[in-house]
């Protein structure tokens, strides 16, 4: 029965000599107090006799010590929260009054709880005077202390778990949501919320910084009977959704269950068995514990997600929730208008009928959007008075509002007026569609013309369109295509920064709150021919919110109002050709899904291949297929004695160079430019004469040497991206990179002295510019670039001691990969003459034989060759990442047998003119 002037004492049991004397306190201050523990007692119903006895009461105080808000605690004040969220009245909204006790700091709170004043307490004085007056006036004190530094709105970007604290407007929703789960016995069983609605709703922000936070805080427990939750993820779905959820569970086992686990291993068990994720879980279960995956943007599995891998992950998990003995709960995030293609998930779909609760997360109200903007403003100590109702109005109804708000907010607070959000700004930049188009168009004003382009033909790219304009979605694709889009090579890498944030115009950290693009990482999950997974990881690249290609409705001539305009026009003006790339798109998978002969037909013909040539990114499914396109074309087109005098030739170069003859196949497309190779960048060094060698053993005596003629020396070791394009050209051994990552940008190891020939003939062979190994004196003239101490480094003056200061890689040189692994090249400077590592990383293989010292060196840069006898030992210079810092210097020199291949063995190449074209 309600009893108005009755206040809800909630409270742990370990605290009761606290709880006497409040409870004491607050009945001589004239008011009522209802303990539970007097008529609740645990049982099938006790949870609607808790939610009674709340809604009965006209006040409810939680006092909360060492124990926190877990279990009892936990339950009851879930139900008080109910009740002050629910109604839209204040006059009817439950006031809620924390009280610490102790020690308890108010950041131990969860987030809810901090919106409310909170009181110290330490269990025996008297209340506050004020506090007990707020209780008796059932007066609700919403906290006021600004403890937020920095910017409290997130811009684009959903919303973090780590930013549950900044998260309002949402909390009757995200309490509804919460209690959708149920396992009691007398009730429908639910372990599965899928959260959908339009995108621009918040299903992500409302995931990660409204649900797991409670979740995590044991918040399920009053309908699951669970205390304890271990969270895997949030995680995407991305292209192999398999690979994703083995990367999940394997950082997962090693952040939470401390058992270091291989993604490779776990990825291969969830291939190999439906019911591997079952079982996994089931193994590692504890009482009083649950599992709960998180999984966000779930229409990925329809848009993005390899077929093979969709229907995978669509058994693990539906035998994973359909066993009952699993402790395996799922909350997943997906977009309405993808909802009617469940049918892709025979077994899932099932599940979805028996377990799942599907929740529509609804618009923004006017108050949640009020509370949205003044939350973390309040937090901050933000006056926001100017622009609250003003944007209150603007985004009423509108479905994509929410991250225009956030966006507004954030562009504000980066243009302050004092305390206060201004504003005059906000109506003079458009409000909240003018601040968000403002900011991308000044984003591209700030490029000059041809880097305009490049940028709106990435976010083109991007997009995959609506035949009718009315609701474009995004597309990822990998880094690598979108950076060969923004203009390739560092051109390329910098745009694709800029447009992600990660830097400003003059290569410094981003100074404004714009960026129109996200760059996440996936696990690769590929294998190679030999069957085996590679390692490491793949970057994706994509809009950061569809808000940038969406349109807020028609106006009254029945045109779209795209938020974005500069974009939408763009998308608009070339439409035909997005087209013929979605048909393009469309061959190449079904031209790749074939095998053997079958992929010799399908293949575009001239008048196809003529309107496809521009289309298809570099290191595209699309470019392969124009590839083989234009490589079945030619052939058709050639004669039969053409052929028989190309095979001649091809014959005769791959023996003239101790080639095999598939590396025609290479050379051919090179030549042709179907193919591009990642050949080594090199720099020019110019002649001169130095001081060679040092007062050291084997190093001495110093010598005179000139260098007659300038030459070109690559600027980095050859790299495994570099490597691997000789390896396949030639069908080489292909070397290991050891697991360690970044395989593409790490120097290549593992290869001992005639492999470093071989590739620099073969490298030869490809262009032509007289590329080999460089002698001793010309490694040594150019590390020295002009310098006589014992490093190159810092250039251009040098310096006689590099450890410690983080110049190099080697063992105490005071970098991240010091005595572990090698470094991706150019991580660390270059010196005065442009080339890296130089010191460090990897020992480098050069043409000369070993001897014991210089004397009778060629003093003319020539290699130092044995001409009575063959040569047994060769020469490596420059140290490596296993090398103390005096291994390292410039007059170093080594010596190994030339079969030798160790982790710590690389090479650079040298060339008489520079490669055309590179």
């Amino acid at each position: 029965m309600s009893d108005n002037n009755q206040i809800f004492l909630s409270y742990s049991r370990n605290d009761l000599q606290a709880v006497a004397s409040l409870r004491a306190q607050l009945e001589q201050g004239g008011l009522s107090v209802f303990k539970d523990d007097q008529s609740i007692r645990e049982g099938d119903q006790w949870l609607t006799r808790l939610q009674e006895a709340v809604d009965g009461c006209g006040g409810f105080v939680v006092l909360v010590g060492r124990d926190g808000v877990s279990r009892w605690i936990g339950a009851e004040t879930q139900t008080a929260l109910i009740r002050y969220f629910g109604p839209h009245d204040d006059a009817k909204r439950l006031p809620i009054f924390p009280i610490l006790l102790g020690d308890t700091a108010p950041e131990s709170l969860p987030a809810f709880l901090r919106l409310f004043q909170a009181t110290a307490w330490n269990g025996t004085d008297r209340l506050p005077e004020s506090l007990l007056e707020q209780i008796r006036a059932r007066a609700i004190v919403v906290s006021e202390e600004a403890v937020f530094k920095g910017c409290p709105f997130v811009g684009l970007d959903a919303f973090k778990i780590d930013q549950a604290r900044l998260f309002f407007g949402r909390q009757k929703e995200t309490l509804a949501a919460l209690a959708c789960f149920e396992t009691r016995n007398d009730r429908k069983a639910v372990r599965w919320l899928e959260i959908n609605g339009n995108s621009g709703c918040g299903k992500s922000s409302l995931m990660n910084a409204g649900l797991l936070p409670l979740v995590e805080q044991g918040w399920l427990w009053p309908r699951t009977r669970i205390a304890q939750w271990l969270r895997i993820g949030p995680m995407m779905p991305g292209q192999r959704p398999v690979a994703m959820l083995a990367e999940s569970l394997a950082r997962f086992s090693r952040e939470a269950l401390h058992e270091p686990q291989e993604m490779a291993d776990v990825r291969r068990a969830l291939v190999q068995d439906d019911r591997a994720l079952a079982e996994w879980l089931r193994g590692r279960k504890r009482d009083d514990t649950a599992f709960l995956l998180a999984l966000d943007q779930f229409e990925e599995l329809f848009t993005f997600a390899d077929k093979g891998e969709r229907q995978q992950f669509d058994r693990l998990l539906a035998a994973a929730l359909g066993d009952a003995d699993c402790p395996l709960y799922l909350i997943s995030t997906v977009r309405a208008d993808f909802l009617d293609r469940f049918d892709d998930l025979p077994c899932l779909i099932e599940l979805r009928n028996r377990l799942a609760y599907p929740w529509t997360l609804p618009l923004a109200g006017d108050d949640a959007v009020r509370a949205i903007i003044g939350g973390p403003a309040r937090l901050a100590g933000l006056d926001v008075s100017e622009v609250q109702e003003a944007m209150v109005a603007d985004a009423h109804g509108e479905s994509g509002a929410l991250p225009l708000v956030e966006n507004a907010l954030e562009w504000l607070w980066k243009k302050p007026d004092g305390n206060r959000l201004s504003g005059r700004k906000y109506m003079d930049q458009g409000r909240l569609a003018g601040i968000l188009s403002g900011s991308a168009d000044a984003l591209l004003r700030a490029l000059d013309p041809k880097r305009q382009k490049r940028a709106l033909e990435l976010l083109f790219n991007l997009v995959k369109l609506d035949p009718e304009s009315r609701q474009h979605t995004r597309r990822r694709m990998p880094r690598e295509e979108a950076e060969a889009i923004a203009g390739g090579g560092d051109q390329g890498r910098d745009l694709v920064d800029l447009l992600s944030g990660r830097r400003d115009l003059d290569g410094g950290a981003r100074t404004g709150p714009m960026r129109v693009i996200t760059v996440t990482e996936e696990a690769a999950a590929a294998n190679d021919a030999a069957g085996h997974l590679n390692k490491g990881k793949v970057s994706w690249v994509s809009l950061i919110h569809e808000t940038l290609i969406r349109s807020k409705g028609l106006d009254d001539k029945g045109e779209p109002q795209p938020y974005w305009p500069t974009l939408w026009s763009y998308i608009e003006a070339n439409k035909d050709r997005a087209w013929r790339y979605e048909e393009l798109r469309l061959r190449a998978r079904q031209w790749q899904d074939r095998k053997g002969f079958a992929r010799l037909f399908g293949l575009a013909g001239w008048s196809r291949l003529l309107g496809y040539r521009v289309l298809a990114a570099p290191g595209s499914i699309e470019r392969r297929y124009l590839r083989w396109s234009a490589a079945s074309v030619l052939i058709q087109a050639l004669l039969f004695a053409a052929v028989v005098g190309f095979l001649a030739e091809s014959v005769y170069w791959a023996r003239a160079h101790g080639l095999p003859l598939e590396a025609n196949g290479t050379r051919w497309a090179y030549k042709l430019g179907v193919k591009s190779l990642p050949f080594p960048e090199l720099v020019k060094i110019p002649a001169g004469t130095f001081a060679m060698g040092s007062e050291r053993k084997d190093e001495r005596p110093v010598h005179s040497v000139t260098i007659t003629d300038p030459f070109y020396l690559a600027a980095t070791e050859v790299t495994f991206a570099e490597y691997d394009a000789y390896w396949e050209a030639t069908g080489r051994a292909k070397p290991s990179d050891e697991g360690w990552a970044e395989r593409a940008r790490s120097p290549v190891i593992n290869v001992d002295w005639n492999d470093a020939r071989l590739y620099a003939n073969w490298l030869d062979a490809m262009t032509g510019a007289g590329c080999r190994l460089p002698s001793e004196a010309e490694w040594e003239y150019a590390a020295r670039a002009g310098t006589t101490t014992e490093y190159a480094l810092p250039a251009p003056e040098g310096s006689d001691d590099i450890a410690g200061k983080g110049l190099a890689n080697c063992r105490g040189c005071g970098g991240e990969w010091d005595g572990k692994q090698t470094a991706p090249v150019r991580s660390f400077k270059a010196n005065a003459w442009g080339l890296y590592d130089m010191h460090g990383n990897v020992y480098e293989w050069v043409e000369d034989c070993w001897h014991d010292g210089y004397a009778d060196a060629p003093d003319d840069g020539r290699a130092w060759e044995d001409k009575s006898r063959e040569c047994s030992i060769r020469v490596v210079r420059g140290g490596s990442w296993l090398s103390d810092p005096g291994g390292a210097r410039s007059a170093l020199r080594g010596r190994y047998y030339p079969s030798y291949r160790f982790d710590y063995i690389g090479f650079r190449v040298l060339c008489s003119s520079p490669i055309v074209g590179h």
